[in-house]
């Protein structure tokens, strides 16, 4: 049953009962003040409990009926996909590395669900699909011909929406070579994974990855590990290039230290020259002082 009707059943429940304690009230007019008094008292906290259940009523139909609008169409269940890839996105990814409703045709109106840059430098397109109506169909069925008649229906429906998604959102040089189709719920990706070779057919003719919310954290995490990796390398071509730096400027503190060793080996030289100058000039000097002491004792 509806949880609207179950609600509304309840709220008149509650409406009897109190239109029953006013009749009762009113053919007891003879009984004592006190009496009376005691039920009106009782009467008035009824009412106020039930404009009370009233006000919570208004509060809870309203997401309920939200949650039925979500799961009665195409475009609310689709809505309702984007919110799940949009958290999934937002847990795994970095925040510069994604955009939600994102236009990536230039020359088109059309925009993705959302666009993922990978570490390539390409555009990975994302669109968002929930074949709600299929699914309870199916779940509804009661015999194999109606089941594969749904299947049929639901391979149609998907094998369209790739179509599409391709035509629009794949370009060259611009994108990847694959869109994806992402499906919200795993009992749905569990029904269409029961539909023989759309996958692959998907794959190879419409160029687009069927996802659900499992394999898309999962493929969202090596787009994350790319970047990651590309990081490091970025990282380490920047070590590189200080490690060159410092190596040419090693090299020229080595050129240099080399010429001050050559020219303080040439300054030693030359003192060595001028010590042995200075020791013939001394031993001259000693032998003309010899002379002058002998020629003075003649």
């Amino acid at each position: 049953m509806d949880l609207n009707i179950l609600i509304f059943l309840s709220f008149g429940l509650i409406l009897g009962i109190l239109i029953y304690i006013l009749f009762m009230l009113k053919n007891d007019q003879s009984s004592d003040n006190g009496g009376n008094e005691i039920l009106q008292n009782k009467l008035i906290e009824v009412s106020n409990d039930i404009n009370k259940i009233e006000n919570d009523l208004s509060s809870v139909t309203t997401p309920i009926n939200e949650l039925n609008r979500f799961l009665g169409g195409n475009v609310t269940t689709g809505r309702l996909g984007e919110w799940s890839m949009e958290e999934i996105i937002r847990d795994i990814l970095p925040p510069n590395t994604y955009e939600f409703q994102a236009q990536i045709d230039p020359a088109s109106a059309d925009r993705a669900d959302c666009a993922i840059n990978n570490a390539e430098g390409l555009i990975v397109p994302i669109d968002s699909k929930f074949y709600a109506g299929q699914y309870q169909n199916y779940q509804s069925a009661n015999t194999d011909t109606e089941r594969k008649k749904i299947l049929k229906d639901l391979k149609r429906s998907i094998l369209n929406d790739a179509e599409d998604i391709s035509q629009k959102y794949l370009l060259q040089n611009k994108t990847s070579n694959y869109a994806v189709l992402y499906i919200a719920s795993e009992k749905l990706i569990d029904l269409v994974f029961q539909i023989e070779n759309l996958r692959q057919e998907c794959l190879s003719d419409k160029n687009t990855l069927i996802l659900g919310p499992n394999s898309l954290a999962a493929f969202l995490d090596t787009i994350r590990i790319g970047h990651h990796y590309l990081k490091l390398n970025e990282s380490a071509g920047e070590v590189a290039k200080i490690l060159h730096k410092i190596q040419t400027e090693f090299s020229n503190f080595d050129s240099s230290t080399e010429s001050v060793v050559r020219r303080l080996d040439l300054a030693l030289k030359d003192v060595q020259k001028l010590q042995t100058r200075v020791n013939v000039l001394g031993k001259e000097l000693e032998k003309g002082a010899e002379s002058l002491e002998e020629g003075l004792e003649k």
